[in-house]
């Protein structure tokens, strides 16, 4: 550690919890630890890491570090995808499922997801028999809808093969959130086809495919990208809860890995014993 953060850390640890606009300002990653980190680390004393900030994309804004006794938070705004689109929040625990955890991007800490992805459109084509009739007409439509986008989300449309009664293949079609087209044999012979929306069981029948894509459309909502990752590690949990719906939403984990990172608490706390301050 500098002499120069040496020499800041009295001040800062005198004013931190009771100057206001000191957080105000980022926690920033890099150079001296700013008042935000120490009002962290003040909040939660046991932690060994506090949350940072590399840099902001473009349309994030930083909103103020919002430190308590045994908590402190802060969120992020986005012009695209939520305002704020993620919340910060470091406690002294928390708590995860095994199942959830995943190989985490930080040195020495561990990392849980439990996120819902919700990105693509998904259409689910049944052909009824099938006969080659009607799995033509079924195949044909994966064809024209690859690389369709209804409301900035991907269509993703796939023939179901199974052997499995038609309505039993709606059903789970639907149980797995997807829209149901059906292809009758006389669909085929006439070039229409039956949608039933997701979570519905009316039937719309004689539809093309403009008119199913269109009915699709006005159902769908923007992709979102919902749930928390923690990151666990000796003394306290930083949570990274998202709300985030909206274009570009499908890279907002790369983007929030690269811009959000992690300072060593305690190689701050032993700079300041170091120097003479009882600090726990």
């Amino acid at each position: 550690m500098s002499r120069r953060t040496l020499l800041l850390l009295p001040f800062l640890l005198v004013i931190s919890s009771c100057s206001s606009q000191l957080g105000r300002s980022m926690p920033e990653c890099e150079g001296d630890p700013s008042g935000t980190v120490i009002m962290q680390i003040q909040a939660v004393p046991g932690t060994s890491f506090v949350p940072c900030v590399n840099a902001l994309e473009a349309g994030w804004d930083f909103n103020d570090v919002q430190p308590r006794s045994g908590l402190s938070e802060f969120t992020i705004d986005s012009d695209r995808i939520g305002d704020p689109f993620i919340t910060v929040r470091t406690t002294a625990t928390c708590e995860v499922s095994d199942e959830n955890q995943r190989t985490s991007d930080e040195r020495g800490i561990l990392l849980y997801r439990d996120v819902v992805e919700d990105f693509k459109a998904s259409v689910v084509i049944i052909p009824e028999g099938p006969n080659d009739a009607t799995l033509a007409v079924a195949q044909s439509i994966v064809v024209e809808t690859f690389g369709l986008r209804l409301r900035d989300r991907d269509v993703d449309a796939y023939v179901d093969l199974a052997e499995s009664p038609t309505q039993d293949r709606i059903e789970a079609g639907h149980a797995d959130g997807a829209h149901v087209i059906t292809i009758s044999i006389r669909d085929a012979e006439e070039g229409t086809m039956s949608l039933l929306l997701a979570n519905e069981i009316q039937e719309r029948s004689g539809l093309d495919l403009d008119d199913a894509l269109e009915e699709i459309e006005d159902e769908v909502t923007p992709p979102s990208y919902r749930g928390s990752w923690f990151y666990v590690f000796e003394g306290g949990c930083t949570e990274y809860r998202f709300d985030a719906e909206g274009p570009g939403v499908e890279s907002v984990a790369a983007e929030v890995q690269s811009s959000l990172s992690f300072i060593d608490a305690e190689a701050i706390k032993q700079g300041a014993r170091n120097a003479g301050f009882d600090i726990p």
